[in-house]
């Protein structure tokens, strides 16, 4: 047998593991068997032990005995097994009980070891499982992630970590959501995350502008119409709340649907049915309604505007979509990430830029300047620079990076130590944001700045802020 000291044995994943046996020397020897592997071990003796043990251990691996005491009953193991969802629960069984482990294994459990067990067998399970729930969660992170990112929502600021949360909160109802912001904050994105998140998922995701169209065409748009009903309509049309039916109709600038459409509106919204342009037989369609705008929508209703009755039925729940300028530190991330889809990196100077700018235009700013000025840079550059940003913007260089050059009007080697100094104050209080931010967890603050753990260390040594 491998002793706990060997090779094998070192290689065996750290974790926390709750061991539930009725025996005491199966506990005692199991036990130091676990934590001279390496492993932190919790001990439970029945049921109720088990399930406390649980709630306050949250261990990464259970391992089980199905013979509960008081009275022994498999049974009662059996039942623990939902109790531990979300780590891998591997069950202990004698030779002779095959039909309770597959049982077992229906319930959830991800592996089972016979009695007597073989210390050999026991480490390489162990093994198997510390694993698998460490890659579990490593996945469960980049899914999070990963979903972020597909909503357009990155961003460590309160006001996305708030947004976010919200969208996870509302999406599995199919109540109506009104999401409220400044253009180019992202509220489609917003839209379908929730949609995506929600239980019309399944369901088309049907976007449509309400000030992009008269109010006679965009009846037609959204309700459709009958063959005949008007010059060039030659068949019949389906409208949008029709085509949404199941999924998300995603009503994009609310505020700027003419009075006349939002009485049509009001009464889809409050019985589900609708008529088409010219058509005689009413029509029913399913849909959750998701609107936006960056409109006053409160004063265009004091204002005679905007039904205030139509306001209400839209505003079921309201998000709001965070100007740029409230969360200035997400800029490095946001750029660096839009870097990367052109396949780009961003320098210093082009960070200082960038984070020197107000962006009036928002997110939807930010992305175009970024893709635009990757587009000028010139064959063998790799890295986004002030100059190409600035050209892509059509401005001059902000005032933290022109402005002190233009007032001190020294050599040319004194102007670029001025540069210098503000670029190494920029990275000193970007990079201090981070650490605070990720509560000094180094590998945490490194991805949201977008660099290599390594490389962070190094700037913190040469910023002094170690």
């Amino acid at each position: 047998m491998t002793t706990p000291n060997s090779p094998a044995a070192s290689a065996v994943t750290p974790g926390r593991v709750l061991l539930v046996d009725d025996e005491p020397a199966f506990q005692r020897l199991g036990g130091a068997f676990l934590r001279n592997l390496g492993q932190e071990v919790t001990v439970a003796g029945d049921a109720e032990q088990a399930v406390e043990a649980f709630a306050a251990s949250r261990p990464d691996l259970v391992l089980l005995d199905l013979a509960m005491p008081p009275s022994m009953d498999p049974e009662q193991g059996l039942a623990l097994i939902p109790r531990f969802a979300g780590v891998p629960v591997v069950v202990l069984t004698g030779h002779a009980e095959h039909e309770l482990a597959l049982r077992a294994a229906e319930l959830g459990a991800w592996d089972f070891l016979p009695k007597p067990i073989d210390p050999d067998l026991l480490r390489f399970v162990v093994t198997r499982a510390l694993r698998k729930h460490r890659l579990d969660q490593e996945l469960s992170q980049l899914r999070l992630q990963q979903g972020e990112e597909s909503m357009g929502l990155l961003g460590q600021a309160p006001a996305m970590q708030s947004l976010r949360a919200m969208i996870r909160r509302v999406a599995p109802s199919r109540v109506n959501v009104l999401v409220l912001g400044p253009t180019g904050t992202g509220k489609e994105l917003v839209a379908r995350a929730l949609h995506e998140q929600g239980p019309q998922a399944a369901g088309p995701f049907v976007p449509v502008h309400c000030g992009a169209l008269s109010a006679e065409l965009l009846e037609s748009e959204l309700f459709g119409h009958v063959k005949g009903s008007f010059t060039g309509a030659y068949r019949d049309q389906p409208g949008l709340v029709e085509v949404a039916r199941g999924g998300t109709l995603f009503l994009d600038e609310v505020g700027e649907m003419p009075l006349p459409m939002q009485v049509k509106l009001l009464r889809f919204l409050q019985e589900g049915s609708f008529m088409p342009v010219g058509g005689r037989a009413t029509k029913t369609s399913e849909v959750r309604v998701v609107a936006a705008t960056h409109r006053d929508l409160e004063a265009m209703v004091r204002s005679g505007e905007f039904r205030e009755d139509l306001y209400y039925r839209l505003k079921g729940v309201v998000l709001r979509t965070p100007a740029l300028a409230e969360r200035r530190q997400d800029v490095p991330l946001l750029a660096v990430r839009f870097a990367q889809l052109r396949g780009v990196g961003v320098s210093a100077s082009a960070m200082a830029w960038l984070s020197a700018c107000d962006w009036p235009g928002n997110v939807r700013e930010l992305k175009a300047v970024v893709e635009a000025s990757a587009a000028l840079l010139l064959p063998g550059q790799h890295e986004l620079d002030a100059e190409a940003l600035s050209l892509a913007a059509g401005a001059e260089m902000p005032a933290v990076l022109g402005g002190a050059a233009a007032s001190h009007p020294g050599t040319r080697g004194e102007q670029d130590g001025l540069l210098d100094a503000a670029l190494a104050e920029l990275e000193r209080r970007l990079i201090s944001e981070a650490m605070q931010g990720s509560g000094g967890n180094q590998s945490e603050a490194a991805r949201r700045l977008g660099i290599s753990r390594v490389g962070l260390i190094k700037k913190l040594g040469r910023l002094g802020l170690r």
